[in-house]
């Protein structure tokens, strides 16, 4: 079962995440992207949604991500209608992580493994732990 996936965002945050999953993985599957209202993609971008859409074949599990729910791009996506289409499935408000853990899931990415995915790729605050300073002092090279 081959993995496809569509990332398509305003501006260039669909190819800065193809870019950096090719960083940190290589080309785990077929990744595709739409960079929308840039100079690369100034126009209707409908016809490579389409296209991705019409791809996903039986034997393929699909994904499309979009950056904002009822985005401009979001909606594109979903005037397309790839819900006509059983194994596509159409994520939005994505991240790096998302897409990284869909992509690298050797698992067939049931809706329970990409919530699983989603869950594991929420954003969180990050609260720095104290630091007794006298610690500190002694790997503080500049001091």
């Amino acid at each position: 079962m081959a993995k496809k996936i569509l990332i398509a965002t305003h501006g260039h945050l669909a190819s800065g995440i193809k870019s950096a999953i090719g960083v940190l993985a290589g080309e785990p599957c077929e990744i595709q992207t739409i960079d929308a209202y840039t100079d690369d993609e100034p126009g209707d971008y409908t016809p490579k949604i389409e296209a991705f859409i019409a791809s996903v074949g039986e034997g393929d599990q699909g994904f499309i991500f979009t950056d904002i729910l009822s985005g401009s791009v979001n909606q594109r996506v979903v005037r397309s209608n790839p819900f006509d289409n059983p194994n596509l499935t159409l994520v939005t408000g994505t991240n790096l992580m998302v897409v990284l853990g869909v992509a690298l899931d050797p698992r067939i990415v049931t809706r329970d493994v990409l919530q699983e995915i989603i869950e594991q790729s929420n954003v969180e605050i990050v609260e720095p732990e104290p630091v007794d300073e006298e610690v500190a002092n002694e790997y503080d090279f500049l001091s």
